[in-house]
């Protein structure tokens, strides 16, 4: 039997070499698609770095209300005032800062040794530094004391203001008031 070729048919190295040719992208193919990917990382990077970002933002301010609550609970283990005895009592009239220099700021050394409220008015420094925890790296903690007079307690009453910053930079403010009963 003999075989004819066909009229339109191509010789086999004709067809082999026209698919190996087929084969890969094209040079606007390839600048097509890099640019669509272009754009892609583009739209994520504006919608998806700002995200982590603010969520990190989350963790500090949480962290900060964290610092806060420590920093007011360990001044409110402190004495009220010069005159109030061990374990509490009601103290009248009380002293402030503005009343008596010498109960503020506190005698320097390690603030965790102090014993009145009022030597902590004017402190600023590390949170670890008055905590005495690893926990709260790159916070700072600056604390105000003062009297409030005004709010018909007999006993008086003490406003503490706690501004913590963040390692971010970010301060954020907490306040207590602490009567005298």
């Amino acid at each position: 039997m003999i075989v004819k070729p066909l009229p339109n048919a191509m010789p086999a190295s004709v067809t082999v070499s026209r698919r190996s040719r087929q084969q890969g992208f094209t040079l606007l193919e390839a600048v097509v698609g890099m640019t669509v990917l272009a754009i892609a990382l583009t739209l994520l990077s504006t919608l998806l770095f700002p995200l982590a970002e603010r969520s990190a933002d989350a963790f500090l301010r949480a962290k900060s209300a964290q610092v806060s609550q420590a920093v007011l609970a360990e001044l409110s283990g402190r004495r009220f005032d010069r005159a109030t005895p061990d374990g509490g009592g009601q103290v009248s009239p009380i002293t402030c800062c503005s009343d008596d220099g010498g109960l503020c700021p506190g005698s320097g050394g390690d603030p965790r040794q102090w014993q009145l409220l009022d030597n902590f008015d004017g402190y600023s420094g590390n949170a670890e530094a008055l905590l005495g925890s690893g926990h709260y790296q790159n916070f700072q903690v600056a604390i105000g004391v003062s009297c409030e007079t005004g709010l018909g307690w007999s006993g008086g009453a003490k406003l503490l203001t706690v501004a913590v910053t963040s390692p971010s930079g970010e301060v954020m403010q907490f306040s207590q008031l602490r009567g005298n009963y």
